[in-house]
């Protein structure tokens, strides 16, 4: 069975190359692609691809907002973000919102498929990837502190991570019932059970959390 792929980047010859690439295998389909975040998503709606292909840093809507809205759709496409950066902040930020894998732009073609194959059938083992990505640059005397905020962060859904990046960026509880459709009751509950679960007592910590772990910059 062939592997429809959607490519996302707004480098048309990034974009060339990856077809160029992709067109040597026999079980990768290229069904469209898209240079900017609208058009990905118009396109992901179209086509519902297996697999969309990534970039995080576009002009106007960035991955991670296409990313964010496609879920949101309720499109079941897998995504596989592949991005220049390597900021923390980004990585969490992807796996946390959905993405099934996150890569590297130096990866090597071969590595690339195997990542397509592997995400297809829901192999990829992206958390331990994650770990790997996140540790490789990180001081030694930092690395406990690292591994037990990532644990507490892995411990939120996909909303509650949500909850935190907006409370982070200074949106009140009303505010952040209206941008997700949900009731301020239910924001509330949601910050009851982020607060337990990354061990803070209140907004202000909560938001010195996610700036120090980059979930917002």
């Amino acid at each position: 069975m062939s592997i429809r792929l959607l490519i996302v980047d707004d480098h048309r010859l990034f974009r060339e190359g990856l077809k160029k690439i992709l067109k040597e295998t026999r079980d990768i389909i290229i069904v469209s692609e898209a240079g900017d975040g609208e058009t990905a998503i118009k396109k992901a709606n179209i086509y519902n691809p297996d697999i969309i292909l990534l970039d995080l840093k576009m002009p106007g809507m960035d991955g991670k907002e296409v990313l964010r809205r496609v879920k949101d759709i309720g499109i079941k496409s897998k995504f596989i973000i592949l991005s220049a950066s390597l900021a923390r902040g980004d990585i969490i930020d992807s796996i946390k919102l959905g993405a099934d894998a996150y890569l590297s732009k130096d990866i090597n073609s071969n590595n690339l498929i195997k990542v397509i194959r592997s995400v297809y059938k829901g192999e990829y083992p992206v958390r331990a990837s994650l770990n790997k990505i996140l540790n490789e640059n990180i001081k030694e005397e930092e690395m406990e502190m690292a591994s037990g905020d990532l644990e507490k962060i892995d411990l939120l859904s996909r909303r509650e991570y949500e909850i935190l990046s907006l409370v982070a960026s200074g949106f009140s509880n009303k505010e952040i019932g209206e941008k997700l459709f949900i009731s301020e009751k239910t924001v509330k509950n949601h910050l009851t059970n982020i607060f337990k679960k990354i061990e803070v007592q209140d907004r202000v910590q909560a938001t010195i959390f996610a700036y120090n772990n980059q979930i917002v910059s």
